[in-house]
C-alpha cells in the first residue's frame, strides 16, 4: 500500500488525517498540499477506497503509522546486510573479503559458532597444509582463549567408492574425515563438535545426499550466508558470493534448524570412534553400520 511515500511521509499523512485537516472524500485538490504531486493520484485513489470499506480517520490514520513503522524495520534490516565476496576485485564496488569477515567472526565469537561447510582442504604437508591450517587459527585461537566457547561444525562427509574398497562399512569414512581435520587442518588443542550427515554415506549412490549448506552463525546474533567453502580457494580464489547480517531472529532460526535434524537424527555426532546408526526417513530406515 503506497509504496511511493517513505516512513516520515506516511507519518506527516497521518498526522493530517488526526487532525482533520484532511477529510473524506478525498480529492486532488485538498491533498495536494501534503502529499507529493508524483504521487498524488494514487494516494488519492488509496484514501478512498479505504474510506470506501469503512475506514475513519483515525482508522486510516494507525494504518498508516504502522506502515510507516514496517518501512523503518525494513530499511533498517536492509542496512545491516553486507555483501561479501571471494575473487578479483571489481573497480567501484567495495563488497567485504570472505576471508576476512570468516576471520573476524570467528575471532570476536564469545559465547557459541555454528559452522555448515560443504568442502574441507585435503593437503597433508607442505605450504598448502599451512594455508589450510592458517584458514581454521582464528577459531581454534577463540576455543583455546575461551573454555566457555561453543563450537559445532556440520560437515559434508564423503564416500568415495573404489574397486579396493568395495562395500565397505561406511563408519571407515567417517573415522578417515574426522583423522584428517583434527590431525591435519585443525591447529588447536581444545576440539569443536562435529556432525555429519549419514544418507551421504548411504551403500546405493541414488539414496545418497549431501550437505551443501555454507553458513556461520555466531553469537546467535551475526548470521553469514555464502556460497564459499571453508577452503583456501573458497576464500580466495573462487568467484563466490555471500551475505552477513546482524539478525538475532535469523540466527535463531537457522540455528533451530539444525537443533530439529539433530534430535530428529538426519544429524549424527562424529564421534573419536565413529559407529554410524541408521539413515532415518520419512516410513523407512536403512542399517548403515554396526
Amino acid at each position: 500500500m503506497l509504496p511511493g511515500l517513505a516512513a516520515t511521509a506516511l507519518e506527516d499523512l497521518a498526522s493530517v488525517l488526526e487532525a482533520g485537516r484532511l477529510r473524506a472524500p478525498f480529492t486532488r485538490g485538498a491533498a495536494r498540499r501534503h502529499v507529493p504531486e508524483t504521487i498524488l493520484d494514487e494516494v488519492v485513489h488509496e484514501l478512498n477506497a479505504l474510506h470506501t470499506q469503512g475506514f475513519t480517520a483515525p482508522q486510516t490514520a494507525l494504518l498508516l503509522r504502522t506502515l510507516a513503522r514496517e518501512r523503518r524495520h525494513r530499511q533498517h534490516a536492509a542496512e545491516r546486510v553486507e555483501l561479501v565476496w571471494s575473487g578479483p576485485e571489481v573497480p567501484g564496488t567495495s563488497p567485504r573479503d570472505t576471508a576476512v569477515v570468516v576471520r573476524t567472526l570467528c575471532s570476536a565469537a564469545r559465547r557459541s559458532v555454528l559452522i555448515a561447510n560443504f568442502a574441507f582442504d585435503r593437503a597433508r604437508d607442505g605450504e598448502a597444509l599451512a594455508r589450510a591450517r592458517a584458514l581454521w587459527q582464528p577459531l581454534a585461537d577463540a576455543m583455546d582463549a575461551r573454555p566457555e566457547l561453543s563450537v559445532r561444525i556440520f560437515a559434508n562427509v564423503e564416500r568415495k567408492d573404489s574397486p579396493d574398497l568395495p562395500d565397505s562399512d561406511p563408519s571407515l569414512w567417517v573415522n578417515r574425515f574426522r583423522s584428517h581435520f583434527t590431525n591435519y587442518l585443525w591447529p588447536g588443542t581444545r576440539l569443536p563438535e562435529l556432525y555429519y550427515d549419514p544418507r551421504s554415506l548411504a551403500s546405493e549412490p541414488g539414496e545418497r545426499a549431501i550437505l551443501h549448506a555454507k553458513c556461520i552463525v555466531v553469537d546467535d546474533t551475526r548470521v553469514f550466508l555464502t556460497s564459499a567453502n571453508f577452503t583456501q580457494a573458497g576464500q580466495h580464489r573462487n568467484l563466490e558470493a555471500g551475505l552477513l547480517l546482524e539478525d538475532p531472529a535469523l540466527a535463531r532460526d537457522l540455528t533451530a534448524q539444525f537443533d530439529a535434524l539433530l534430535q530428529q537424527s538426519w544429524l549424527l555426532p562424529i564421534h573419536a570412534t565413529a559407529r554410524l546408526g541408521r539413515i532415518r526417513g520419512p516410513n523407512r530406515s536403512q542399517d548403515l553400520g554396526n
